[in-house]
């Protein structure tokens, strides 16, 4: 009996190393050495599989992002820690990252076959991390106005992911510079009405 996680896992290499025309059936089924069958069985089409790896990346992300951000300390010092996350995940989970930073959950939502509970997972994907970022900003400035809201979210997001997008794609590790990252989250957040 093949886990669910084992073929998940063969459709992410798949997907990673040559994208959805590389993750046919039967790739997926020798990587995984599920039967064809099987495949559609359990998840019913490409799309919904693809849609499946997709979900479980971005929980584990966001898993991890949430319980970085929750380890006490002052607001400044939690979105240090979630932005230390995505640093952290990328090393830690380097296929998941190169998945999340070239897939594209929109193109997932336009298969009219999606079942309804996928598709509203993949709808309500982002609602934990939007609401963090709005905890955070309060925490940080005190209110969480638009201008602000943007600014905690170039820090604590956009930054590192930029990072580790180049080193991803470099194939280097981002672990060596993660405080670097830290050191300019710190700077974006200490001194707002300098940006």
């Amino acid at each position: 009996m093949h886990s669910d996680d084992s073929i998940l896992d063969a459709t992410r290499d798949l997907l990673v190393k040559g994208g959805a025309g590389a993750a046919t059936a039967s790739a997926i089924s020798a990587a995984s050495g599920a039967p064809i069958g099987s495949l559609y069985h359990r998840f019913g089409s490409r799309t919904r599989l693809f849609s499946e790896v997709w979900l479980r990346s971005v929980s584990r992300f966001q898993d991890g992002l949430l319980a970085a951000a929750h380890t006490g300390g002052t607001g400044i010092e939690r979105a240090i820690a979630a932005a230390d996350w995505v640093v952290e995940f990328a090393a830690r989970y380097p296929a998941e990252s190169r998945l999340l930073l070239h897939g594209s959950r929109e193109h997932l939502l336009t298969d009219a076959e999606l079942p309804t509970e996928t598709r509203q997972g993949l709808v309500s994907l982002n609602q934990p991390v939007t609401e963090l970022l709005h905890r955070l900003t309060v925490e940080v400035f005190g209110t969480a106005t638009p201008q602000l809201r943007e600014l905690l979210t170039i820090a604590v997001i956009d930054v590192p992911y930029a990072f580790v997008r180049r080193h991803l794609h470099d194939g280097t590790s981002p672990e060596p510079y993660r405080q670097l990252i830290a050191g300019t989250v710190h700077s974006l957040l200490r001194h707002p009405t300098d940006h």
